[in-house]
């Protein structure tokens, strides 16, 4: 999916910006936005954003001076939908919004799926204890739903009037004992969708949430501030293996270690901390469970580490 925003008026009428499935752009009067429009004086110098999820775009004002309107009347935050208008100072804006197209006919099952997640409920219920989620909110309803169906212990990363405006956009941590039929549902259905990572720690929720919630925002070498989807295993997967053994110290904190679908879902990548800096195994879920080590992914090459043992 993709919320398009045409821009109506001022000096850049003509000219579209397209934020795509998993973006948040920023639009306003100075630098500091994603998207500036410095001839619009009475736009502030971030006036609004535009988040896009799998099904859905969504606009909030960011505590503008003069207010954002859509349709006509001002908002705080709105669900988009095809054809809206949106003011913001003296510009006008048109939305459109583009899906994908339908994907083809999906082949049947490969006859070890159903294997392979048996084996990879086993080892989050067994090996990965105490176990909790990040999960992506923005990837579709049923990311929200599913936590609030299945009474989930939960925690929103957001939070404040922010956190209420973006419920169901939202990263969340959530809690996920043996016995959760959340676990299940994510191992069942979700998995390989890019629902969010899997991670391993002993502390409290409240203390864990509090360690996730400094990495949400990111600096740009520019300067500008942008949100960080660690929580999407596209992004973790690729991070971690670039980081500095301080900043893998940084962002661990006080967690174990961290699981998530590898680009084929048939394998589960695992990122372990590590007294040098971290270990990398890739669990073949179907029809071997054992992990088998990938000393490209590892970060600190000029050590000894451990592959292949699950601790």
């Amino acid at each position: 999916m993709q919320v398009i925003l045409d821009i109506l008026s001022g000096a850049l009428a003509g000219t579209s910006i397209r934020v795509s499935s998993g973006q948040s752009v920023r639009f306003g009067r100075t630098s500091k936005a994603d998207r500036a429009l410095p001839d619009d004086v009475s736009m502030s110098g971030v006036h609004f954003g535009v988040e896009c999820g799998e099904s859905m775009g969504l606009i909030r004002d960011l505590n503008s001076r003069n207010g954002t309107l859509l349709n006509g009347a001002r908002v705080g935050s709105a669900v988009l939908t095809d054809g809206d208008e949106i003011v913001a100072g003296q510009t006008r804006f048109r939305v459109r919004i583009e899906q994908d197209a339908p994907a083809a006919d999906v082949p049947a099952r490969k006859p070890d799926e159903a294997a392979a997640k048996k084996s990879l409920l086993a080892i989050l219920q067994e090996d990965f204890q105490p176990l909790y989620a990040l999960l992506d909110a923005a990837r579709g309803p049923d990311v929200y739903r599913e936590m609030i169906l299945l009474k989930a212990e939960h925690k929103s990363l957001f939070q404040g009037q922010h956190g209420k405006n973006l419920t169901l956009f939202a990263p969340y941590l959530v809690r996920l004992p043996p016995r959760s039929r959340l676990l299940k549902k994510l191992v069942s259905q979700a998995w390989g969708k890019n629902w969010g990572v899997f991670l391993s720690c002993p502390n409290p929720m409240h203390e864990l949430r509090k360690h996730f919630r400094q990495f949400l925002l990111a600096k740009l070498p520019d300067g500008k501030q942008v949100y960080f989807r660690f929580y999407d295993p596209r992004v973790l997967r690729v991070y971690l293996p670039t980081c500095t053994p301080e900043e893998l110290y940084r962002f661990f904190g006080p967690v174990w270690r961290f699981a998530m679908e590898a680009e084929k879902p048939e394998d589960m990548l695992e990122f372990v901390r590590s007294r040098t800096g971290m270990n990398s195994n890739i669990w073949h879920l179907a029809p071997a469970t054992s992990p088998v080590a990938n000393p490209v992914l590892s970060s600190s090459p000029d050590s000894t580490q451990r592959f292949g043992t699950p601790r």
